[in-house]
Parts: C-alpha cells; sequence; structure tokens
C-alpha cells in the first residue's frame, strides 16, 4: 500500500543528521503559513485540534538499522504501542507542582476565591460527586481523575490541582450547582 492515492503531492525521506535537524528548528515559520494555521484552529476545541482526522504528531527516533530494515511504522495511539511510546514521551513533571493543593487549602483557596461558606464536608461531596478520587481504604487508591487530583503512595493520601480549585469555585459560584453538591449524599 502506497500513500500516492491519498496525497496531492510527493513525500521525499532521507536520512538528516542532528545538526541538520536543528539547524532546520531554527527556521521560523511564514507569517502566511502562521495566519493560515491560527484562522483554522482558531474556533477548535483542544478535543477538536488534537483529534487525528485533524492533524497527528509524527514521533522520529534515531536507531541504527541497516538501510534494508529501515522504515516508518504507523501506530494507533489508542494501542498498547501507541500508550507505551506516549508515555516514554510525556515530558513529566514532579507532582508537587501540577497538585499542590491539600484538602485543607483547596478548602481556604475555595472560600477566599468564591466568599463562600464551604468546608471539609462540602469537599468531601465534592469529591465524592464528581468522582474525583476513590473512598479511603479503597484497593487501588491511584485510581483518580488526574486532572483534579493524585494519590501519593508514599504518603497515602491526595493532592488537587489548580485546574480543581478553579473547578469548585465554578461549582460554588453557581447557586443551583452549589446546592446540588451540598444536597449530596455522602454513602
Amino acid at each position: 500500500m502506497t500513500l500516492s492515492h491519498e496525497l496531492s503531492f510527493a513525500l521525499q525521506f532521507s536520512k538528516i543528521n542532528f545538526d541538520q535537524a536543528s539547524t532546520i528548528n531554527r527556521y521560523e515559520i511564514p507569517a502566511h503559513i502562521e495566519s493560515t494555521d491560527a484562522r483554522l484552529s482558531k474556533d477548535m476545541t483542544e478535543e477538536q485540534a488534537a483529534d487525528i482526522e485533524y492533524q497527528f504528531r509524527v514521533v522520529y527516533t534515531l536507531d541504527a538499522v541497516t538501510k534494508a530494515r529501515s522504515h516508518f511504522q504507523f501506530v494507533q495511539p489508542a494501542s498498547a504501542e501507541g500508550k507505551e511510546i506516549r508515555n516514554v514521551l510525556v515530558q513529566h513533571k514532579l507532582a508537587d507542582h501540577l497538585y499542590p493543593h491539600k484538602p485543607s487549602d483547596v478548602i481556604d483557596a475555595v472560600v477566599r476565591e468564591s466568599g463562600k461558606n464551604f468546608n471539609q464536608h462540602n469537599h468531601t461531596q465534592a469529591w465524592r460527586k464528581f468522582k474525583v478520587r476513590p473512598k479511603k481504604g479503597a484497593d487501588q487508591p491511584e485510581n483518580t481523575n488526574r486532572d483534579f487530583c493524585i494519590y501519593h503512595a508514599a504518603h497515602d493520601d491526595y493532592t488537587f490541582s489548580d485546574q480543581w480549585v478553579q473547578y469548585l469555585v465554578s461549582q460554588v459560584n453557581d447557586e443551583k450547582k452549589f446546592q446540588e453538591l451540598t444536597s449530596f449524599k455522602l454513602r
């Protein structure tokens, strides 16, 4: 199978060395291309922009292989191999930077930013209602919503992200949503 029937232009591949790649990276993208790209993506959500139907990322690795064995390999992002590759390529940051808030810090921040009475019980209602983390003593305490929370096995507790604080502030500032939250029954 070839790409020739899918493309209106020819792709030519050749091996480049690290110095050549560095030189290419120094070139600026022309303004007309940047403006076209901006117009195409201005109204898109993050999900739409990341959709493989819109764009895809290419990861290049330098493998020492003979010319006969060199080739391109396409991997589906959702496959086990694709997920493994992504895990290797994702830049990791310390959890303390991404999830800096202990529960008491979350409560203080929500009260400060919303001006509303928000307490420990409300916070527990929130993380249970929105399934942010499992209950204490769960078999898999690490099964959290990573947008909002992470489990620390070393000290057996959870910390929360800035995104969680902002989400709670938006919930608390909406009277109907705050009423629904405070009415949520803990089981």
